[in-house]
């Protein structure tokens, strides 16, 4: 039997062998373009993306790739399986060449006969513009069977460096979630902890603070958050939420009893809401505009029974508010169902205040776990509104927007129907968004044996550099209790938040 040592040696040996043949000159043309997984072809890519590993889904008994922008320099990657891995070096300085141009693929593959096949030439765009370098998301398994293993990671953009920001073992199997990042600065975030050691960690250059968001006045703790621009204050909704399991084709669902809006000031430690924001319909997902002075935020009606509460319709809507002066506007409609004939959920805006970015499902918000939820584009300045080119027959649900407000990524289950991924599309300024592209991975063959879901992935500037031990240790620490704003007019308040909305669930989740 031969040991592994030699095993090595051998394939070694061969892998040598077959780098130093020499060109392919005698081949037959194939009209079509070859089949590889996973699909990198017709995309635009960012300079600094990772090398796009890939598999050729071709028989044969060898395999060649030649990646180049012009012939004069190409990388060639020859193997006796159909992976193919990219140097990382030669294709750094491959795309940093070619910004702006065209990278173009060539396929070879041997038979069984021993002839060559020559494949149609793919061909891609390098972009000019960078993608932000770090993505960081929550790995967490699937239909919640394992909920208890799950964790906050960081992957880097460039290569194929993936760090823990917050890892749930290290915390007693607490469930960790909501992790959010002012303006795409990783030194600004925040991550709820639930269950066991539950509060909110917020991060400011590496000085961290846990806070308990709840208080008598308000419905629970703060849920899903959104930071205002300035980075000092945070909006969230606070909701009732429960699962609910089933066997139709849509076998978990999310649904909110009742929801609220509050605002927490960071420097003050203060919670502040308004009744516009508190009221028996349930409104939730709150957004802050670029310019910080208005919320928009989705809302249904009261919940009047189990059916009405999963199968409601969230309207978008938005308020204007005063961070200075806690002062509330007017709430205004910016787009109905009704009129979208859809559920509109998780919506985004671009840096640049022109597009918001939601997703549409039959109803409900959780769109994670429906088939049918799909990405919509509204131009904020014209008020049209579309349902974007990107979308697949599979879930395509939560998504981010680059500093720039170009590239974004978002939550797709497109490769398989089981398992979220991330994916990328560029959006130029007209509103079209080109093919979007997944997470390159060091293996190839990486996705079809993953069983972790990636959730909430969201795009940041650079690496959240606060360790792991530190945050673990900042969330093993009591919580510091949140103040209502003395502005509130707390009789009103408590008055009307101490009224039942629904009849709340034991078990909430988020």
């Amino acid at each position: 039997m031969i040991n592994k040592s030699l095993y090595i040696m051998i394939l070694l040996f061969a892998c040598l062998v077959i780098s130093c043949q020499s060109k392919i000159d005698n081949f037959k043309e194939v009209e079509r373009f070859p089949q590889i997984f996973p699909d990198y072809s017709d995309i635009l890519i960012p300079p600094n993306i990772a090398p796009l590993n890939f598999s050729i889904k071709e028989p044969g008994t060898e395999f060649e790739a030649r990646i180049y922008v012009n012939k004069d320099k190409q990388i060639v990657k020859r193997s006796i399986n159909s992976s193919i891995r990219i140097d990382i070096d030669q294709w750094h300085e491959l795309l940093l060449k070619g910004m702006g141009s065209k990278l173009f693929v060539e396929i070879f593959v041997k038979g069984n006969d021993g002839n060559w096949q020559k494949f149609k030439t793919i061909t891609n765009e390098i972009a000019k513009e960078n993608i932000d370098n770090h993505l960081a998301y929550r790995l967490i398994n699937t239909g919640y069977a394992l909920w208890n293993s799950m964790g906050i990671y960081q992957r880097n953009l460039e290569n194929f460096d993936e760090d823990p920001i917050l890892e749930n073992k290290s915390i007693e199997f607490g469930c960790v979630n909501c992790h959010s990042f002012c303006k795409n600065d990783p030194n600004t975030m925040m991550i709820h902890t639930r269950a066991i050691h539950g509060g909110t960690i917020i991060s400011q250059d590496n000085k961290l603070t846990k806070v308990n968001t709840k208080n008598k006045y308000t419905l629970n703790s703060g849920a899903y958050p959104c930071w205002h621009p300035d980075g000092k204050h945070i909006a969230y909704s606070v909701n009732d939420i429960t699962q609910h399991f089933g066997s139709g084709e849509t076998r978990i669902e999310v649904s909110d009893g009742s929801s609220d809006l509050v605002v927490y000031d960071i420097e003050k430690n203060t919670i502040t809401t308004s009744p516009k924001v508190s009221t028996a319909s349930r409104e939730n997902l709150p957004l802050w505009s670029p310019d910080g002075k208005y919320i928009y935020f989705i809302s249904a009606p009261p919940v009047v029974n189990l059916v009405d509460r999963i199968r409601a319709k969230y309207d978008l809507m938005r308020i204007a508010f005063d961070v200075n002066t806690n002062v509330w506007g007017k709430v205004d409609t910016v787009l109905s169902s009704k009129t979208i004939g859809k559920s509109i959920s998780f919506p985004k805006i671009s840096p640049n205040g022109k597009f918001l970015m939601f997703c549409t499902s039959d109803d409900g918000y959780f769109t994670i776990h429906h088939a049918a939820t799909d990405l919509y584009l509204l131009n904020l300045q014209s008020g049209n509104y579309q349902k974007m080119e990107i979308n697949s027959p599979e879930s395509d649900s939560y998504h981010c927007f680059s500093s720039t407000g170009h590239w974004f990524v978002f939550s797709s289950k497109r490769i398989d129907g089981l398992f979220t991924r991330p994916f990328f599309s560029y959006l130029d300024d007209e509103g079209k968004a080109s093919k979007p592209f997944v997470l390159p991975q060091e293996d190839p063959k990486f996705y079809l044996s993953y069983l972790k879901n990636y959730n909430i992935p969201e795009l940041i500037t650079g690496k959240v550099t606060v360790s792991p031990q530190a945050i673990r240790d900042k969330v093993l620490e009591e919580a510091v209790l949140t103040k209502l704003d003395p502005a509130v007019d707390t009789l009103y308040m408590k008055e009307h938040l101490a009224k039942p909305k629904t009849e709340h669930s034991a078990s909430t989740t988020h």
